[in-house]
């Protein structure tokens, strides 16, 4: 083999190489976003666990939602998954809402 080819070829697996690293890249994007996709429910089935645990075990609201924060940051660690806190928080906080226009007592009509 000459050194013109040598060169040839290591220019065409550089190419190659080049068109398949972004390829790749996106390829692992996708597979991690399938993946906390995929744990989101098993995520919301805890955060829904833990806070009927709180409610059993404090008093306060904030105290309730602290622990539970926590909680969830620390099984997310665990498996690895990334959480927003402020995310998390805010859909803390939408559930408790959700639950509260659930579990209203009905209005008296006089």
């Amino acid at each position: 083999m000459s050194a013109e080819q040598i060169v040839s070829l290591i220019v065409a697996v550089l190419s190659g190489l080049a068109a398949c690293i972004p390829l790749a890249v996106k390829l692992a994007q996708y597979v991690q976003k399938a993946a906390e996709e995929k744990n989101w429910g098993q995520l919301l089935g805890l955060l829904v666990d833990l806070m009927e645990e709180a409610e059993q075990k404090f008093s306060e609201g904030a105290t309730r939602k602290e622990w539970v924060m926590a909680m969830v940051q620390t099984s997310a660690e665990y498996v690895a998954y990334p959480i927003d806190t402020q995310a998390l928080s805010d859909l803390i906080d939408s559930l408790i809402a959700m639950t509260k226009t659930i579990n209203a007592p009905e209005a008296v009509e006089v």
